[in-house]
């Protein structure tokens, strides 16, 4: 920001309905030219009533006893009394004294006390019809003293000239008020603009961070998950294949861990979005249960799942986000029971007015110590946990409740202390007709079919592993790779594909750029041949950016080996089994 650009506050703006910059003093050199005018005049009453006014407003110029607007009030209702006490006694001789009461009126609306302008004006009125209609009191000096004098002209243009002055300056400490506000306003604006570009600053870097970090500590992941499923195909030691479900857990668990940072940063800049794909509901929840099995066991709890008959086979929702609400709710029953039992009931009914949609319900029990009441109070709100929790961040019932508020579901919960808590998640979806591509073991598909695919990943670790995981499912595939972009776009060139396995962020060239050449080819089925996105990265900017530049699909690392190979389907003709 410009540093020699003077500070600048909204304090003027206060004033607007204090008129500071009009200040007393003004009010009482006017009283002083008004008592030796008077005095002059010899109109000796009405000089000696100014007296009181002048030390008044005087001590009010010096004195910071009073707030401002209690000076305002107490010197409004002194000069109204003056003014009324010198009606009274010449009044019917000097009746343009009337005109004097326009400065309390005028005062009071420029104050913005627009009640006790009201009751002035009343107040006003009543005083002059009573002082006219009934002699007021029985006194009448101004008849018997000053009738004959002839001041009357002098005393009507002095008026004039004072009230004429009082407004004048008045005005002026207004005009100078408001382009204080304006100027001061014209300020902040620049402030707020220089702001606004630095926020935005600021939400550009925030942005690039997070897709650095999610890339960064996904594609090691990834890694893991892959070596983690060719183990598991290939041991047939029961110890050991429970060692690499529990490594696959932690891997799972740790990616819950990434995704609730990244979701929540997302939900709260409003840019998240649910990404919709055709899933097995009953596998996917088994899937989910089986996962936390052993940790409850672990624990000596009793672990149980129900799924009711009902339940459709096949439906069209975000399979990712259902799983990680789930495994949430999954999760923070078993941390918090120490004993007893935790069950997951899946059931749901057929939507009455739409019978493609089905209203799936979860619920899942424990009999842990329950939730209490101060907790109780803000369990969905960010970073809400126990105390005795060691695995939560506190983000996790934040991000349930976003992702099913999505969703158009509903979540909510039953607790009492040391007896238990339950869940209870609503969440429709779409059912969808089975077909050969929803099949769980897609890779039966392609059991006597020869594809030739091209991988391309800078790491040579994902390379390896994607190659085994892929040739462990596609027996008859034949298998290529590239460690870049440009690599990659040459081998298209020279060789015919069935389709191309891209990552996204590569040196030399990234996919990106060399998926938008290879669209520009002029070889038909070179510029057409499939291509799908491997990536780290799941901002929605980023995916935008693959679909955009030519890609026909993408899978997030780290992922399921079934999950690429339906993709895989999809994007190319296969014969089906019969």
């Amino acid at each position: 920001m410009d540093k020699k650009r003077p500070p600048t506050s909204l304090k003027s703006i206060s004033k607007l309905s204090k008129i500071d910059n009009f200040s007393f003093n003004f009010f009482t050199v006017q009283f002083l030219l008004v008592m030796i005018f008077l005095f002059y005049l010899k109109l000796t009453y009405m000089a000696w009533g100014t007296i009181p006014i002048i030390l008044l407003l005087f001590y009010f110029s010096i004195s910071k006893r009073f707030s401002f607007p209690q000076k305002s009030l107490i010197a409004i209702s002194t000069i109204t009394a003056y003014y009324t006490f010198t009606f009274i006694l010449y009044g019917k001789s000097y009746d343009f004294l009337l005109i004097t009461y326009l400065t309390p009126i005028v005062l009071l609306i420029l104050l913005r006390y627009n009640k006790l302008m009201i009751f002035f004006s009343v107040l006003i009125l009543l005083i002059i019809t009573t002082t006219v209609y009934f002699d007021f009191f029985g006194f009448d000096y101004g008849n018997e003293m000053y009738y004959e004098k002839d001041n009357h002209d002098s005393l009507l243009n002095f008026i004039v000239i004072m009230i004429t002055l009082y407004l004048v300056v008045l005005l002026k400490a207004r005009t100078k008020l408001v382009a204080d506000i304006i100027k001061d306003l014209k300020a902040k604006n620049i402030e707020l603009e220089e702001s606004r570009i630095e926020l935005k600053k600021l939400q550009i870097n925030k942005e690039s961070f997070f897709a650095i970090m999610s890339h960064e500590i996904r594609t090691p992941l990834n890694a893991i998950k892959g070596i983690s499923d060719i183990l598991k195909n290939n041991i047939d030691c029961e110890e050991d294949c429970n060692l690499l479900e529990l490594m696959d857990y932690s891997t799972n668990h740790l990616l819950a861990l990434v995704n609730n940072i990244l979701d929540f940063t997302k939900l709260n800049d409003g840019v998240f979005s649910l990404q919709y794909s055709e899933f097995n509901l009953t596998t996917s929840l088994n899937s989910l249960f089986k996962m936390n099995e052993r940790l409850a066991l672990e624990k000596g709890l009793e672990f149980k799942i129900q799924i009711d008959k009902n339940i459709p086979n096949t439906v069209y929702g975000d399979k990712n986000r259902i799983n990680q609400i789930v495994l949430n709710l999954l999760n923070n029953a078993i941390e918090y029971t120490t004993a007893g039992i935790v069950t997951m009931h899946v059931n749901g009914n057929h939507n009455a007015d739409n019978k493609d949609e089905f209203q799936l319900q979860i619920t899942i029990s424990d009999t842990g110590k329950g939730i209490d009441k101060d907790l109780g109070e803000k369990i969905f709100q960010k970073y809400a946990t126990s105390n005795t929790s060691k695995n939560s961040v506190g983000l996790g019932l934040t991000i349930s409740k976003g992702l099913i508020d999505l969703m158009k579901g509903t979540i909510s919960y039953k607790s009492k202390q040391n007896q238990g808590t339950t869940f209870n998640i609503t969440i429709p979806l779409p059912i969808v007709e089975n077909n050969g591509a929803n099949l769980e073991n897609v890779e039966n598909i392609f059991h006597n079919t020869s594809i030739k695919m091209l991988i391309v990943d800078d790491n040579k670790i994902n390379l390896l592993v994607l190659e085994k995981q892929l040739k462990n499912k596609l027996k008859n595939s034949q298998i290529t790779t590239a460690y870049n972009g440009l690599e990659a776009l040459n081998l298209i060139k020279d060789n015919e594909y069935d389709i191309v396995l891209m990552d996204v962020i590569m040196p030399v060239m990234d996919g990106i750029t060399a998926t938008t050449q290879v669209r520009s080819l002029t070889d038909e089925n070179k510029k057409n041949i499939p291509i799908i996105a491997l990536t780290a990265n799941v901002g929605e900017k980023e995916l935008s950016e693959c679909l955009n530049a030519g890609m026909n699909d993408f899978v997030t690392k780290p992922f399921e080996i079934n999950a690429l190979l339906k993709i895989i389907h999809k994007r190319i003709k296969v014969c089906e089994p019969s």
